[in-house]
This record gives C-alpha cells, structure tokens and sequence, in this order.
C-alpha cells in the first residue's frame, strides 16, 4: 500500500472542519431534541401543574415518569449517532478538500501534480475532474519551464 492510500484511508482528515461540523449537527439535533421533548412533556407537565384530583395526577406523574424514562437515552443515542455519522459523512467533504489544497499548493510551487483522483463516493467529483484538466493543461503548455528544460535558446 502506498503512503499516499495509507494517508487517504484516515477518518479525521480535517478534524478542525469534521468535529466542527458535527458538532453544530448535534447542537442542532438537539435543540430539536428539546422542542420535542417539551411537547411530548408538556400535556403531562400541564396536568400536574393545574389538576387538584389524586387519580389525575398520580396518572399524569407515572407518565410523566415514562416518558422521563424511555425519551431520554433514546435522544442520547440519537445524539451519538448523528455525531459519528456527521463525522463519516464530513469524511466525504474533507478528503477531497484536502486533496484539492495539496494539488493547488503543487502548482503555485510548479511542481506538476500527478493524477488527481476522488473516491467514487467523494463529493466534489466534478471539482477534481476539472482540477486534474487543468494541471494537465498547465503540465503540457508550451511555455511550461520542465518542458523547456533542454531548451538552450532564450
């Protein structure tokens, strides 16, 4: 395996941007989270709040107590999930960033990159095909100093 495949197998390649992402996915899910929440507690929480009756509340409070016990590790689990999958999926966005940057810090320094490729299941496709045109555009120009390297003429 080369180095490179070794490199690209990494599951944090921008850990800045993937935990960053992730984490506003799970700040986000949460605050959904919590909307929710209080709108399955709320019927509960209004019956204890305003009922005198000893039937109605004791039945408000077991549910109360239910749902207090089955929606919270639920909602934890959800957020593990989403955290985990966030950061898988940024792995699709990061990786093909991060190849995009090295292949542009390449040709700013005119050393001609090599094949640029994605993995099949990479976003930005389309960007690295149109990259690897134009390093190849710009590897063969006529003006290109390593094509011109024998060239003794000024």
């Amino acid at each position: 395996m080369s180095p490179q495949e070794k490199r690209r197998r990494v599951t944090l390649v921008d850990r800045k941007f993937q935990v960053g992402l992730a984490s506003r996915l799970v700040v986000a899910l949460f605050l959904f989270t919590m909307l929710g929440l209080v709108l399955a507690f709320a019927p509960s929480f209004y019956l204890l709040a305003t009922t005198n009756d000893p039937k109605s509340l004791e039945a408000a409070a077991t549910e109360f107590l239910v749902l207090h016990k089955r929606l919270w590790p639920a909602a934890l689990i959800c957020f593990a999930g989403i955290f985990l999958y966030a950061l898988r999926l940024s792995h699709r966005m990061a990786g093909p960033i991060y190849r995009i940057n090295t292949v542009l810090g390449q040709l700013l320094r005119d050393v001609p990159p090599g094949k640029i490729t994605f993995r099949e299941n990479d976003f930005f496709l389309q960007t690295g095909s149109l990259l690897d045109q134009l390093s190849e555009k710009l590897r063969n120009a006529p003006g290109n100093p390593r094509e011109n390297a024998g060239d003794d003429q000024p």
